[in-house]
Order: structure tokens, then C-alpha cells, then sequence
């Protein structure tokens, strides 16, 4: 019979136990804002320690579902980030604001050439000469054939022949011209 007891006892009792130590999540929301020029940023990201996030809008506001003792991770390129352990609260809203600075590292300077030395960069570079038109590949020279001319294009579609001929710029003038001579011809013809 005591044996019953204590179950029935576990039985009721391990569900009120739990409820006290649920805890409800709750609205962090605020604004991050330049900490020099006190100027809202947007597009600050916000990462919760349980994986959850959100961004700031254009004008540096932000709400975010968290749990007390997360740590929200606050970043944005340019700027330190910054790490906040969030407060315990029952419930409710709670406003903050951040103020971010930003973070400046400084690189060493760096040199970029297509040649391995620049020795060969000078030698590649004296060689080159845009007067001959002469192309060097990899050791080889191609100079471009300038005798070569294009070849005539070919009729593939008589369809296309017939609009070359109607509204070519060339055969317009052409046909333009014919038109002239004729009605000069026609006119010498009747003054005679």
C-alpha cells in the first residue's frame, strides 16, 4: 500500500514540480546603434546561443524570442562584436540598446603580379610593342594577316536575299539613285 502511495504521490506531484521550473521565453527588443556617432545600423545580425536570430531593420530596431541566461552574439562587418548574457526575467518585454564601435585591423601591404619576379614582369612588359599588332603566347608568336580579307557571305535563305535587297541601307541608295537617272534620262528625252 505504501508503495501505491508513493506512485500515485510521484505521479501527481512530477508535474507540478516541472511547472515551476519551466520558464517561459521572452521578447528581447531595442535598437543597435553606431557608439560614435550614435546613428542606427541596419542589418546587424543577432544570434542567440540557441541557434535562433534576427537582423536589425533600416532603422537600427530589432525583436528577438530568447531565454534568460542565452548569450546573444551581435555582428556586423566593420564593427567589434559584441557578446550579451541575457538577464533573468519572469516574462514580459524587455528593451535595450546597443551601442557597437567599429574595428579597424590593419594589413600588410600586399603585391600582386601575373609574373613570378618583376624582373620578368620588366622583360615581358619592354618587349611588348603595340606598333607590329604581334600577339605572344607562351613563347609563341602569331602575327595577324592583314592581307586576308573577309569572305563574301554566302545566300543561305532566299528570304534573307530578298530583305538585303529591299531594305539594305546601300541597295535603298542604290535603287534611289537608279530612280534619278531615270527621270533625268526621261526628262532630257522630252526636251528633245
Amino acid at each position: 500500500m505504501k508503495k501505491i502511495r508513493l506512485i500515485v504521490l510521484i505521479i501527481i506531484g512530477l508535474p507540478l514540480l516541472s511547472n515551476s521550473q519551466i520558464i517561459n521565453p521572452y521578447i528581447l527588443s531595442g535598437t543597435i546603434v553606431d557608439g560614435e556617432t550614435n546613428k542606427p545600423l541596419a542589418g546587424v545580425h543577432l544570434l542567440s546561443s540557441r541557434k535562433t536570430g534576427s537582423k536589425t531593420n533600416e532603422i537600427g530596431g530589432f525583436s528577438i524570442n530568447i531565454f534568460p541566461s542565452d548569450t546573444l552574439k551581435i555582428s556586423f562587418i566593420g564593427f567589434k562584436t559584441i557578446e550579451y548574457i541575457i538577464p533573468y526575467k519572469k516574462s514580459g518585454k524587455y528593451l535595450i540598446k546597443f551601442r557597437m564601435y567599429k574595428d579597424s585591423i590593419s594589413l600588410a601591404e600586399v603585391e600582386v603580379f601575373p609574373w613570378p619576379t618583376y624582373k620578368e614582369f620588366k622583360k615581358a612588359f619592354l618587349i611588348m610593342n603595340k606598333q607590329e599588332e604581334k600577339i605572344k603566347i607562351e613563347g609563341l608568336n602569331m602575327y595577324i594577316d592583314k592581307s586576308r580579307t573577309a569572305p563574301k557571305p554566302t545566300i543561305m535563305n532566299p528570304a534573307s536575299y530578298i530583305y538585303d535587297k529591299l531594305f539594305d541601307k546601300k541597295a535603298k541608295m542604290r535603287r534611289r539613285l537608279a530612280r534619278r537617272r531615270k527621270t533625268i534620262k526621261n526628262s532630257k528625252n522630252q526636251a528633245d
